[in-house]
């Protein structure tokens, strides 16, 4: 078998591959030019995971597949009668472009012949929309209340203290002074693909990030201010030389003396960073009398028991308050798993040595995440294909 009916043929068995017509001795045809290369493998790709709608919607069942197929038996023809007049044709690069034509005869029956499936794609495959202000808010009192953007402006009273929301911002301000009294909690939880932002009985200004779980005081007593952080969270802390303002995390705590800093500290991670954007905090083991200064610019880390600081630029911890999202020589499979929880995506590696690329640069946290992926797929390093809500990197 010359090369340009190999082409064909192999042509044809993707064809019915699509189709789901394929026989077994036809996939084991398929399965060996695949091995023979991987240009076939990226070929092979090309042709099934055709993109329509502009995006990376996926419309394969809906495309006339028996058509194409038909019409690669045309060019077939076509190409046998040319033979027969003794056509001079190069087939040692024609192989490959042959098939490439194989693509772009599909994407003619994609883009002419069904033009109205990347309209109908468009309007029912939903897009991966960026997060939004969500939560839960657990009162003192049991009562579970569901926070949005657009939730009730007022929230019932707390042991004295008027409980606002609006637009994703939910406020917390003292109106009753009373004698003495224990500290009430509430708990926000805010989901994978949800944002908020708090605003202390104290004054004190917190940015939740998806996946995080803030546990407060209604309103501090005595004398110190603290909270207890899963997940990552920014902070702008009101100054109170009487009362010191804590985080408290699973490993570590972070003593606070008036300042701005971000925290990181998912639970299901080993380890916990405080970026210090102002001001001075000290960053230390629980139960350990081991403790590390931060000043600004300065990055403080807890792994595996060990405490260790280092100069950081800021802006790559703390820029998605201000809807950015930077990255800097960065493992791909880290910054995946951050930009898996603001859209809610999983995310499945084809090859785990594909986790180890690293990354540099700057994406809009309020894009959609097929906008997010192009820029990343631009490197031409890896690709993305999308399947409901799994992204998978191959």
């Amino acid at each position: 078998m010359n090369r340009a009916d190999e082409t064909f043929q192999v042509s044809e068995i993707i064809s019915r591959y699509v189709l789901g017509t394929m026989t077994e001795s036809e996939k084991e045809e398929l399965d060996a030019w695949l091995n023979k290369s991987s240009r076939n493998k990226l070929l092979f790709e090309k042709l099934i995971h055709q993109k329509v709608a502009s995006g990376k919607m996926h419309a394969y069942e809906r495309v006339d597949w028996e058509g194409a197929l038909k019409e690669l038996l045309e060019q077939k023809r076509r190409l046998r009668l040319a033979r027969r007049k003794r056509q001079i044709i190069r087939w040692g690069s024609c192989a490959a472009v042959l098939l490439v034509a194989c693509i772009g005869i599909l994407c003619y029956y994609i883009q002419t012949k069904n033009s109205s499936i990347a309209e109908q794609v468009r309007k029912e495959i939903p897009r991966l929309l960026a997060g939004k202000p969500q939560a839960t808010l657990q009162l003192a009192s049991g009562k579970t209340v569901y926070l949005t953007s657009d939730s009730p402006r007022s929230i019932e009273p707390e042991y004295g203290v008027e409980i606002q929301q609006d637009s994703g911002v939910i406020r917390y301000q003292v109106c009753e002074i009373q004698g003495e009294k224990e500290e009430q909690y509430n708990i926000i939880t805010v989901p994978r693909g949800g944002e908020f932002t708090l605003i202390l009985s104290d004054g004190t200004q917190v940015w939740l990030n998806a996946e995080t779980s803030l546990r407060y005081p209604v309103e501090f007593v005595g004398n110190e201010r603290k909270v207890y952080l899963e997940g990552e969270a920014f902070f702008d802390v009101t100054h109170d030389k009487q009362k010191q303002f804590i985080v408290e995390t699973k490993k570590a705590h972070v003593r606070v003396y008036g300042t701005a800093f971000n925290v990181y500290a998912y639970p299901d991670e080993e380890d916990v960073a405080t970026t210090l954007v102002r001001g001075v905090v000290d960053l230390k083991e629980r139960g350990s009398d081991h403790l590390i200064r931060l000043k600004p610019g300065e990055q403080g880390c807890l792994v595996g028991g060990k405490l260790t600081k280092r100069e950081v630029d800021v802006d790559m911890y703390t820029a998605w308050v201000k809807g950015r999202m930077v990255f800097k020589s960065i493992r791909l499979g880290d910054m995946l798993k951050h930009l898996a929880r603001w859209y809610d995506v999983d995310i499945m590696f084809a090859e785990e040595r594909l986790k180890e690329v690293t990354f540099t640069g700057e994406v809009k946290k309020y894009d959609d995440f097929t906008e997010v992926l192009d820029v990343i797929e631009s490197t031409q390093i890896v690709h993305f294909r999308i399947e409901d809500r799994i992204i998978i990197v191959y």
